[in-house]
């Protein structure tokens, strides 16, 4: 409990709320502002209906029994003061939900009509009744939005892709991505190339079937339904090829990309040894240019769908993008059924969202700025290993480690970030 003065004190410990008179100008005041943020505390009103068995303060009546004790137009409250007829002085006089406000009136948990029905350092928002960092601190929240990660799918749509009873490995690579458009909607702007494409020459690629961007999760799935008809273009019956450098290649060109502000990555998902079109350089190129979309911030995930596939050269794949899984045997993401493929794609998907907030303006300066996850601070760490730091070149907040883990995982529904003053907001 916070007091802003010596006979406030006084007056609360002895069981006593401050009020000032009820007349032209008046206001109410809490013996302690917490309502906001879940606290509240009984208001107390004054009025003319003092009688000689009362005692009071600056015009406050003090341990009315009934209303008959009160002036006209008011009530004894179950803080055993006179207040306004339908107003409160106590979180008693409320219903269920409800506290008593600075104002006199019950106002839902958690909302607030007036600054004293917030904690220390916080002002009430009367417009969206919320408390807001403000008065003594001089504080400000801002808002911040997910920063969705841009990921390319590279798609194998080689001949070999309708092998498989009772579901060909294309139509389970088709339901597994409409799946992950699905779940991850919003959160990750997809975007979709096939390799071998129907461009010619046959080891060429044309542009991208979709470009990555928002909001392209039906787009993609229309593409991949249409291509499960044999007499579709997409449909995987040839050209014969598995031409993985001039795909990888083409995704390097993917215009999103240069977007350094979000995390940029490449799925690369075959069902087989790079086959045909050796003259763009077969395994070494394919391993160089996925080294090089690295060097500029693109990482590339590697899935390996069915036993066809080279391990070796697909784990030297995976290490070169950069995300490689944490196993000393299969680095790449290794699928042979539509479960294992569908968890793959998941994992990824999960491991690229969640640990990058844009805030809505520029704070006047970095150094000043606070994070809180649910009300707890949250410690900043410029070495990038566990916590906090802020980037003024993107203007994000990006977290690390454990943080990264619990924001990623859901554990945590309020995060606020402040400048000027360490202190949260309410929830």
């Amino acid at each position: 409990m916070r007091f802003d003065s010596p006979l406030r004190a006084a007056l609360v410990l002895a069981g006593l709320s401050l009020v000032h008179a009820s007349g032209c100008g008046s206001s109410s005041t809490q013996a302690d502002g917490a309502g906001g943020s879940g606290g509240g505390t009984a208001s107390t009103g004054g009025g003319p209906g003092m009688d000689a068995g009362t005692s009071g303060f600056g015009g406050a009546v003090f341990g009315c029994q009934g209303d008959g004790e009160c002036g006209l137009g008011q009530m004894c409250s179950a803080a055993r003061v006179c207040v306004p007829l339908g107003g409160c002085g106590a979180n008693e006089d409320c219903a269920p939900g409800e506290l008593c406000s600075g104002t006199q009136s019950c106002i839902p948990m958690g909302t607030c009509a007036a600054d004293v029905d917030c904690g220390m350092g916080f002002l009430c928002d009367t417009a969206s009744g919320t408390c807001a960092p403000g008065g003594g601190c001089g504080a400000e929240e801002f808002q911040t939005e997910a920063v969705a990660p841009n990921m390319l799918l590279v798609l194998d749509r080689s001949c070999s892709m309708t092998n498989g009873t009772p579901a060909t490995k294309w139509e389970l690579a088709v339901d597994a991505i409409n799946s992950l458009t699905t779940t991850f909607s919003g959160q990750i702007r997809f975007g979709l190339t096939l390799f071998p494409d129907t461009e010619n020459p046959n080891c060429d690629q044309g542009a991208p079937a979709v470009f990555v961007g928002p909001g392209n999760e039906m787009a993609i799935q229309a593409i991949l339904t249409a291509a499960l008809v044999r007499a579709d273009p997409n449909f995987p019956k040839g050209p014969c090829i598995t031409n993985i450098t001039s795909a990888m290649t083409q995704a390097s060109m993917e215009p999103a990309f240069n977007d350094a502000t979000r995390p940029n990555y490449a799925v690369l998902i075959t069902d087989g040894k790079q086959f045909g079109c050796m003259q763009n350089g077969g395994d070494a190129m394919t391993t160089q240019v996925i080294g090089n979309m690295l060097s500029v911030g693109v990482s590339t995930y590697v899935v390996g769908f069915g036993s066809g596939v080279d391990p070796a050269q697909l784990n030297i794949f995976a290490d070169a993008g950069g995300v490689p899984r944490n196993d000393p045997t299969t680095r790449y993401y290794q699928a042979d059924d539509a479960v294992t493929l569908q968890m793959a794609l998941d994992t990824i998907a999960t491991t690229s969202i969640g640990c990058t907030l844009a805030l809505g303006e520029a704070p006047p300066n970095g150094d000043e700025l606070f994070v809180f996850f649910e009300d707890q601070p949250l410690s900043r760490d410029p070495s990038h290993m566990e916590g906090w730091d802020f980037d003024p070149s993107t203007n994000q907040v990006t977290f690390y480690g454990m943080a990264c883990d619990a924001l990623k995982s859901g554990m945590v529904a309020d995060v606020d970030v402040v400048f000027g003053c360490n202190v949260p907001t309410p929830m």
